[in-house]
């Protein structure tokens, strides 16, 4: 069978049907095969069961039969006792004095032997005394001889009476009683009884053989007697002979009467015939010499009942197996037959005759009840309508296909184009190195041609450490240890340029390591690198004498302090600057002020040595560094500094200018071994060396008793001071009310800081701004101020004051920080501050220092949502001027324009005009200094928007004491309530 779709072909051979079988006689196998193990566990189960059951049985009837005989025994001893102990009485009871014990004894033995003999089945009374001389029987002589003299002695020395089983010839139950004689002596009563009575009955009730097992004695007589010679006994009063007696010859041959006595039953099987063979022992004693009751039970009915129970089971089972095939045989056969059917049809499904194949599958067929075999045939016609439409869309993808490949491969040229035009260099390689595919900005860096880029070895342009560095990097990224190499070389081109490529190196199919490639990619960073050169350089230099900046040169200031705790050299610093510099720039220009500064530090760099190091500390100011030297050699350095210096002209605009300078003079350690104390020591003799006004000789080297060295000191004592209130947190804030004059409320709080020295009283900033803003402390101030004012800010929110605004001072170096802004969206986050609750306030004088950066400062604020007061207007030469540039939202009028507002006029048109102004580039006006009710009617009245001052409300620590605690002078004025 074969069948084609498409260029496929499908074909059954007959080598593929040679193992083929029927799925309906394979379920009819695996069926039997369950059915016949769970037939055969069952059979197997139940005939151990029938077995134990039958077992069972057969003991708890042996059990039975046993108590039987023992009760039995236990009831003729019982019986023999009481007679004994009843013929006692009587004789101790009759009346005849003239007769002694013994005597009274034998009469009423004499008198009632008949009725125990005949009534109670005495077989013999004997009568003995001390020496076991009889003195009186009666019934079947015995001989007190024979009877073990064990048991005479047991009674007599326990004095109480002894039963026993006793086989001389034929089995008896014995009592042996004892008695008082005459003369108190101690005789012996023995009764006997034939156990053949009891046996004959056992036997009635049980329906089995049975017979006495007695030792065999050679001194008696076998009369009756059947030998088993293997046991040493004979057998007395055996029923069913001569099979039982046979049978019992071979229990004998197979079983010792020990084992028998120890199983107490065996099952033999006889003549065709199965007995159960058992031994019940007629005393206590168990060993093979005493007497024995053995009973032969045949259970050949029992054991024939067991083996039909068990064919009956299996003929069942039999039964139901070939029932269970034929109906799974039977349920199967239909749907085979339907299976057959579309087994030959699916083949034609990938024929022409598809369609007709299709309706033959579908036919219905008959069935209520729906299966398996139904839904394969529905399959089948829905695969048919389904391939149907497959040929459709594999026509239609065919069609995509195409047009997708033309598409791939406008993908792959824009690909390319991209990775030829775009400048870094991109090409993988072998793990060897040996490059594969590389773009145009690769070759252009190698110097290779497109035929010849699979001729060529990377790493062999490189210095052997740069290849065993690149080699282990692509050793890691092979091996998974690394997902990306990274690492940067210099690398020369073959046009002979010096570059600097920083490269990125990946491992492409690192699941196989025969097929892994290097993707390597390398970026020309030789201008960025000779970029931060310029920038290392501009950060340490000054661009325009390429001198040391302030910076470099106070990290060599204090490399050379720390070389002087070593050797203990002496040292000097020498700060100078140029006199009327600035009258230079005003009349000349600033261009004319450059070539100074420029014709100054070459003099420097050729005059001095190479040791000394020189920096242009800012302006018109220089400092050189004079290590290994002392006050002499400082001296006579200040001296031929001002020699070079004075003999330097410079001519511009017609005007020519002789230059002259003014030198500071400080020595370590004699002046200090700090540099920021050296430096202003140096500084502070350079101004007096100014004022001196020397021509010749303009030098002064720093003296300790000068008033400015008190000064100095103060300002030193205050920086620590004021340290260690920033490291002991004690900076805090008071809040002073500015007062919306148009509302009549409280607008906002401006937050002023307070330091607690340590007798915990309060210092006003006035004391210790001024020398933070010298020592270098006011930037971290400024970041203190933020902070508590962010601290505040969310205190007072979950106090209930929602609309509280605070008004935080600035410093102009907070501004010219950068990072600044970083720090204050740090704690504004932190604490979960509304930006617009912040407005930041900066002085006119700051903000002028740098007006562009300023300018650039305060946008980016107010970009990001704070707002910004310009503070002290009015009092800088430029105020105007300089208003407009600045994007602030408040312009805070100078308290000198506010304080004789009521008697100055001037001062009152230049609030009005300056109201006006402020409001026409769309700000706000705030007063300061407000201290009567008068000046805030004239600020109301020139349209001034805000006012603050001691009318308005103290600075105080909190808040709430503020807002509570109004003037009554304000009425009516409202604080900011809680929500």
């Amino acid at each position: 069978m074969s069948f084609t779709y498409g260029a496929i072909s499908l074909t059954l051979t007959e080598d593929k049907r040679k193992n083929f079988l029927s799925l309906k006689w394979q379920a009819v196998i695996v069926v039997s095969v369950v059915l016949f193990s769970a037939i055969s566990l069952l059979t197997y189960f139940g005939k151990k069961n029938l077995d134990i059951t039958h077992i069972n049985e057969r003991n708890r009837v042996f059990e039975d039969r046993q108590q039987a005989v023992n009760g039995a025994l236990a009831g003729i001893q019982l019986q023999l006792l009481r007679l004994a102990s009843h013929m006692q009485d009587q004789a101790q009871q009759d009346s005849d004095t003239t007769m002694s014990t013994q005597a009274r004894l034998i009469s009423v033995l004499e008198k009632n032997w008949g009725q125990l003999n005949f009534d109670w089945g005495v077989d013999s009374l004997l009568l003995v005394d001390d020496h076991n001389a009889s003195l009186a029987s009666w019934g079947n002589k015995v001989d007190p001889a024979q009877i073990p003299e064990q048991w005479k002695s047991t009674v007599k020395s326990s004095e109480s009476p002894v039963t026993r089983v006793w086989c001389p010839t034929t089995c008896l139950q014995v009592v042996i009683v004892p008695v008082l004689l005459d003369n108190l002596e101690l005789g012996l009563l023995i009764l006997t009884s034939s156990l053949a009575d009891a046996v004959l009955q056992f036997q009635a009730n049980t329906n089995a053989d049975i017979g006495l097992l007695v030792p065999s004695q050679a001194s008696q007589t076998r009369s009756g007697r059947r030998s088993l010679e293997r046991w040493s006994h004979d057998v007395v009063a055996l029923t069913g002979i001569p099979l039982t007696h046979n049978l019992l010859l071979s229990v004998a041959s197979n079983w010792s009467l020990e084992e028998l006595l120890e199983q107490k039953k065996v099952t033999r099987v006889w003549d065709g015939n199965t007995y159960e063979i058992g031994i019940i022992p007629l005393s206590d004693n168990k060993e093979s010499s005493s007497a024995n009751l053995v009973v032969l039970d045949d259970i050949t009915s029992d054991i024939q009942n067991l083996t039909n129970t068990l064919r009956t089971f299996i003929a069942a089972a039999i039964a139901t197996l070939i029932l269970t095939e034929a109906v799974v045989l039977a349920s199967l056969w239909v749907p085979m037959v339907r299976l057959q059917v579309l087994s030959k049809g699916l083949p034609q499904l990938a024929s022409s005759g598809r369609t007709k194949t299709a309706e033959r599958l579908d036919k219905p067929s008959g069935r209520f009840l729906r299966n398996e075999i139904h839904e394969l045939f529905d399959a089948a016609t829905l695969l048919a309508g389904t391939l149907d439409r497959l040929d459709e869309t594999v026509k239609s993808r065919t069609k995509r296909l195409k047009t997708r490949s033309r598409e791939l491969l406008e993908e792959r040229n824009f690909v390319t184009s991209l990775l030829n035009n775009v400048h870094v260099v991109i090409f993988t390689q072998s793990p060897d190195g040996d490059i594969q595919l590389i773009n145009s900005e690769g070759r252009a860096l190698l110097g290779l041609k497109e035929d010849q880029e699979h001729h060529e070895n990377f790493l062999s342009r490189l210095d052997d450490v740069t290849q065993q560095l690149i080699r282990d990097g692509i050793r890691q990224l092979i091996n998974g240890d690394l997902h990306e190499f990274h690492h940067e070389l210099d690398f020369k081109s073959p046009h002979g340029r010096q570059l600097h490529m920083d490269w990125y190196h990946s491992c492409l199919n690192p699941a196989d390591p025969k097929r892994s490639a290097i993707l390597s990619v390398g970026l020309d960073l030789t201008e960025r690198k000779q970029a931060e050169k310029n920038l290392a350089w501009l950060a340490e230099h000054d661009p325009l004498t390429e001198l040391l900046n302030r910076r470099r040169f106070q990290l060599e200031f204090e490399r050379a302090l720390k070389q002087h705790q070593r050797n203990q050299e002496p040292g000097a610093l020498i700060f100078f600057d140029i006199d009327q510099f600035k009258s230079i720039n005003d009349t000349s220009g600033h261009m004319a002020g450059d070539y100074l500064l420029q014709e100054i530090s070459q003099k420097l760099r050729h005059d001095i040595q190479e040791t000394d190091v020189i920096a242009r500390l800012g302006g018109d100011e220089f400092a050189i560094l004079l290590e290994q030297s002392d006050r002499s050699s400082a001296i006579a350095f200040a001296t031929k500094l001002s020699e070079i210096i004075r003999h330097t002209k410079i001519s511009a605009n017609g005007s020519t200018h002789k230059i002259s300078v003014s030198i500071g003079i400080s020595l370590y350690p004699d002046h200090g071994i700090a540099a920021e104390d050296l430096m202003a020591n140096a500084d502070l003799a350079m101004f007096k060396a100014k004022a001196s006004s020397n021509a010749r000789t303009n030098w002064q080297i720093f003296s300790p008793e000068d008033r400015e060295r008190n000064k100095l000191r103060n300002t030193v004592n205050w920086k620590s001071r004021l340290q260690e209130a920033l490291d002991a947190d004690r900076l805090i804030l008071h809040y002073q009310p500015i007062y919306d004059i148009a509302r009549g409320r409280i607008s906002h709080f401006e937050a002023l800081v307070r330091m607690i020295d340590e007798k915990d009283e309060i210092i006003s900033p006035g004391v210790f701004i001024p020398i933070a803003e010298k020592t270098g402390l006011i930037c971290e101030i400024d970041s203190r101020v933020v902070t508590l004012a962010c601290k505040a800010l969310h205190k007072f929110k979950k106090q209930g004051f929602q609309e509280v605004t605070l008004a935080v001072n600035l410093s102009a170096r907070a501004i010219a920080d950068r990072n600044f802004i970083d720090h204050i969206e740090y704690e504004v986050g932190k604490y979960n501050i509304d930006r617009s609750n912040l407005i930041f306030e900066l002085t006119e004088t700051s903000a002028v220092e740098d007006i562009n950066t300023a300018a650039h400062v305060i946008g980016d604020f107010r970009a990001l949502g704070y707002r910004f007061a310009l503070d002290d207007f009015g009092v800088g030469f430029a105020s105007w001027y300089y208003l407009r540039q600045l994007p602030v939202d408040f312009v805070k009028i100078d308290g000198s324009f506010v304080r004789n507002l009521a008697s100055d006029r001037e001062d009152k048109l230049f609030v009005k005009a300056l109201t006006d102004v402020v409001h026409g580039l769309g700000k706000q006006s705030i007063a300061e200094f407000v201290e009567t009710p008068f000046q805030l009617s004239l600020l109301k009245e020139l349209g001034v928007g805000y006012a603050q001052g001691y009318y308005i409300g103290k600075p105080k620590p909190h808040l709430v004491t503020v807002i509570e605690n109004q003037t009554p002078y304000l009425e009516p004025v409202s604080g900011i309530a809680k929500r």
